[in-house]
């Protein structure tokens, strides 16, 4: 096991693909910081005063976003290796194609880690000082601060091993990609409104991945009910595994490409 763990970090951390996705993802995070920060409590703005509780927990939850990089990085690690075959030498050396899953959700799982951190700390390097020069403190304790970004970065990772599932099950790496931005920016969006309107539509949102990983972080601009904290994190690893179960399935199921 030790072997295959070191072949699939060779793999991601000896190309471009990973710092390449990292950087996109403090970009995004940087932009969506001083978006934020620069719009807080303006006329204009529906956005609240970086004063209260929730313009803050908003703030530091900003790397959450970074998400989605993650998550394309999950699916081209597998689909990658699909498109050029490189599967066969991989599966041929070791039979067992259950743990070489299991070794790919355990760096998927790693860089989805060093993304989500690495997002955290653009966002309060950002954020701390620009706040600090408006005479505004983060009340760290009172808004649960510490816990929005262990959150955020829970979400990061976890969205990492549902992009190797996701990879897995839909070996077509722009297909996979696609599909999985147009369900989470899109379609799960509609299902959001609508649950708005339709109490029952809400009740199912609660347990789809992006609301979940909302109820991780408490901050959902719909405003529409979320479970706890905790239970959004369950909900959300619940379909981090589940992705992952279905990738090994698949993998032992289907002939070697």
């Amino acid at each position: 096991m030790t072997r295959l763990l070191r072949a699939e970090l060779r793999k991601v951390f000896t190309t471009r693909l990973w710092w390449g996705m990292l950087l996109g993802a403090l970009a995004f995070t940087a932009l969506e910081v001083v978006a934020l920060i620069a719009t807080a409590g303006l006329q204009r703005s529906q956005s609240p005063p970086l004063t209260t509780a929730v313009a803050q927990r908003t703030l530091l939850a900003s790397p959450r976003d970074a998400y989605i990089f993650s998550l394309i990085v999950g699916i081209i690690m597998i689909t990658t290796e699909f498109r050029h075959f490189t599967t066969r030498p991989t599966f041929l050396s070791q039979p067992h194609r259950g743990r070489v899953i299991i070794a790919k959700v355990v760096v998927a799982a790693l860089v989805g880690l060093i993304y989500g951190v690495a997002a955290t700390v653009v966002a309060l390097a950002i954020a701390i000082p620009w706040l600090n020069a408006k005479g505004i403190t983060l009340n760290w304790a009172g808004n649960d601060l510490g816990l929005v970004i262990l959150a955020a970065i829970a979400v990061v990772t976890i969205y990492a091993i549902v992009g190797l599932g996701i990879g897995c099950l839909i070996r077509n790496q722009i297909a996979a990609v696609i599909a999985s931005l147009v369900y989470l920016l899109v379609i799960e969006s509609i299902i959001g409104g609508l649950g708005t309107l339709w109490a029952w539509l809400g009740d199912i949102y609660k347990y789809l991945p992006g609301a979940a990983s909302s109820a991780v972080t408490q901050v959902d601009v719909r405003k529409t009910t979320l479970l706890a904290p905790w239970a959004g994190g369950l909900v959300l690893l619940g379909w981090g595994i589940l992705f992952a179960l279905l990738g090994w399935v698949e993998a032992r199921s289907r002939d070697i490409p």
